[in-house]
């Protein structure tokens, strides 16, 4: 059975962990139900072994114990239709919640501006703390059914003899409050653990992506040891973490132990002295038995709901952030107007990127495409990367647009070309490799109006004049006149190559003017583009 979850998006929220048990209501319900029937029929079997016994075994009626064996299996047969349907709809919820909580999270993340964590982290986030969080359904349906083996359990014993009743729900009961105040140094270490992971899995990311760099610069044993602490700290965590759950874990069943010790000493007293009959002496110490599942049960269960509790509040967390504010649109008389056709460039501060993108103003009708500064490389061939992003289906030819990145002889290096096949985000690239890709992909777009945030930070000098080159060539020779390019960039090679420069200024009106006219009139223009 797979219900539909709806999922919420908005930044104000309640509790995470009560958010899951309102959206899956009806199953964690009729999981819980369903578990007490289970365990109820499970605390009822010694009883109807004893009343088996005291009905017809003493009595050596045949009948009697047809009809005792007879009850026995239905007892059994309904006991695991229950925990078949108790399993069912717990873990279809728990399945579904965690696929919920993923596709909102994925969706918070890439909202722009949403989220600035680490992508190690939210690789955790995503996968262990969404499992863990939808085990909160678990941890209610798993405490509602064991609380209620251990009320028909003490029910049974309070039957057979008051004071045996008496003693094991005063021992249940201190049982319970004792396992109940390991939770929250559970949660801790839990919330600890999972935070540890995180870092160490974020720094993993970060020394993959960099591992071309760290190689060239001779860091890869400071990266070693630098993780090598993170990764212990995390390992740390864990043991911690661990010790706990044990210590939780182990103090349940040593309480089932002493709780069974009790009852059958109570119990073969009671006996001995013709209290109890030997049925109910075989139901109590049955019922006595029993107890250690439900009392390890609420153990087990605690643990569940303290890590639930701990992921719950991280993955909390990161879907309540709020997303970054708006830009704000700029007024009128700071929109920046491109003619058709004109190569323009760009001179800002980084932070202003997003006000600059909204102060274009394409001509009418024209389609803009962005290419940010970090662009993403993704698995597949060099051609299917550079296929991406055009707005039509049909295959052409990128040559061209390779020549004008730069990028052709490193491509013709390939033993495969065109075909050679990338790993995840390019990581078999050097950064100027990665980046001419991206610029080739960017111009095999060929949007009628392109803007390309400094795209070429990571290539030498002559590589950058090659591309300056290639750019103005292949944007505004004879086969395109009417393409307009915007270059937002600080370099001196490629604003020579615009037919404009606009300075923006944070606190006063634009400069407009050719790239050498502003080297000649402006000191600040001079000393930033120059040094």
């Amino acid at each position: 059975m797979v219900t539909s979850v709806p999922v919420p998006g908005s930044t104000k929220r309640e509790p995470l962990r009560r958010e899951i048990l309102r959206r899956q209501r009806p199953r964690v319900v009729g999981s819980a139900l369903c578990l007490v029937g289970h365990q109820s029929c499970e605390a009822l079997v010694p009883v109807a072994i004893g009343l088996a016994i005291d009905a017809a075994v003493v009595s050596g009626s045949v009948p009697l114990l047809t009809l005792s064996l007879a009850g026995i299996a239905l007892l059994f047969t309904v006991l695991t239709m229950c925990y078949r349907w108790f399993a069912r709809l717990a873990q279809g919820a728990v399945i579904d919640e965690s696929h919920a909580l993923r596709a909102e999270l994925a969706r918070k993340v890439l909202t722009p501006g949403a989220s600035r964590r680490k992508h190690g982290e939210l690789l955790v986030i995503a996968s262990s703390d969404a499992d863990q969080s939808a085990d909160s359904i678990i941890w209610v349906s798993g405490l509602v059914g064991a609380s209620a083996a251990l009320a028909v359990s003490c029910g049974v014993l309070l039957s057979i003899d008051l004071r045996l009743g008496a003693i094991l729900i005063a021992t249940a009961v201190v049982v319970t409050l004792a396992l109940n105040a390991l939770s929250p140094l559970i949660s801790r270490r839990v919330g600890d653990q999972q935070e540890s992971l995180a870092g160490a899995s974020a720094l993993a990311t970060d020394l993959m992506a960099g591992l071309r760099v760290l190689h060239g610069l001779g860091a890869q044993d400071n990266a070693t040891a630098r993780y090598r602490t993170v990764s212990h700290a995390a390992e740390v965590a864990g043991i911690r973490a661990g010790m706990a759950k044990s210590l939780q874990q182990g103090a349940s069943v040593l309480a089932g132990t002493i709780v069974l010790a009790v009852s059958v000493g109570v119990a073969g007293l009671l006996a001995l002295d013709g209290a109890i009959t030997v049925g109910a002496f075989v139901a109590a110490v049955g019922a006595a038995q029993f107890i250690a599942e439900p009392l390890t049960a609420i153990g087990l269960y605690l643990q569940v709901g303290a890590s639930a509790k701990a992921s719950a509040g991280r993955m909390g967390a990161v879907l309540a952030e709020s997303p970054a504010p708006a830009v704000e649109q700029p007024s009128e008389d700071s929109r920046i107007d491109l003619k058709p056709g004109e190569f323009v460039g760009i001179v800002a501060e980084p932070g202003d990127l997003d006000r600059v993108a909204a102060a274009l103003r394409s001509p009418d009708g024209a389609r803009m495409h962005v290419e940010p500064h970090r662009a993403d490389l993704f698995a597949g061939s060099i051609a299917e990367n550079l296929a991406l992003g055009r707005a039509d289906t049909d295959p052409s030819d990128p040559s061209d647009a390779v020549d004008a990145a730069g990028a052709r002889e490193f491509i013709d290096a390939q033993p495969a070309g065109l075909d050679e096949r990338l790993r995840d985000r390019g990581l078999t690239l050097s950064g100027g490799q990665r980046q001419r890709l991206a610029l080739a992909r960017a111009l095999h777009t060929d949007p009628e109006v392109l803007v390309l945030v400094e795209p070429t930070t990571a290539v030498d000098s002559m590589t950058e004049n090659l591309i300056a080159d290639g750019i103005r060539e292949l944007r505004h020779g004879e086969a395109r006149p009417e393409r307009t390019t915007v270059v937002v960039t600080s370099s001196p090679v490629l604003l020579a190559r615009t037919d404009r420069v606009i300075i923006l200024r944070a606190d006063d009106d634009p400069i407009d003017g050719t790239h050498h006219e502003l080297l000649a009139s402006h000191d600040s223009y001079r000393t930033r583009i120059l040094g």
